[in-house]
């Protein structure tokens, strides 16, 4: 018999398979006449008191900060405030360095572009075959000859003054 009460698990928790539940504590005809259905038996579920909690009685005195810890404790946040402000001063010399490479990147675009129309300009104007032309034929020039070029020192200065004819 006790193999069958061990098989039959609602008899051990109580529980009873359907959608209806008995009374407890009525036998016979009477069991089968009195029911309670599944939300009466949720209600009364809800409405047991619940376990009562530990609660925690707060200290009655406060501990303080010490003195030392609040030291270290200011100076950290003077410390992070000085490399807060010495961030924000760098990032702002930063953004105006590059505001100023910008400007001077455009200055120096403008006046290559002023030296480059320069250029042709005066490689229009100036034709080098033509002035070739007329300095060996017309004006008889020449190119000179290895013996007939004489070197001399530079000075420091960026020209030099002739004092006198150059010997033949």
């Amino acid at each position: 018999m006790e193999a069958k009460r061990k098989r039959q698990p609602y008899q051990s928790t109580g529980y009873i398979d359907g959608n209806t539940a008995r009374k407890q504590g009525f036998i016979g005809q009477q069991a089968a006449h009195n029911y309670y259905t599944v939300p009466d038996i949720e209600r009364q579920r809800r409405q047991a008191p619940a376990p009562r909690r530990h609660i925690r009685r707060k200290p009655s005195t406060l501990t303080g900060i010490s003195k030392t810890s609040l030291f270290i404790l200011t100076l950290a946040i003077g410390a992070t405030l000085y490399f807060c402000i010495e961030f924000l001063m760098l990032q702002h010399e930063v953004s105006k360095m590059e505001k100023d490479i910008v400007s001077m990147e455009q200055n120096l675009a403008a006046i290559r572009n002023e030296n480059d129309a320069a250029y042709e300009q005066i490689n229009t104007v100036y034709d080098l075959d033509y002035v070739y032309n007329i300095a060996v034929n017309e004006l008889g020039m020449v190119y000179p000859n290895n013996n007939e070029v004489i070197l001399f020192e530079k000075a420091d200065e960026s020209f030099v003054r002739q004092y006198a004819d150059i010997p033949k």
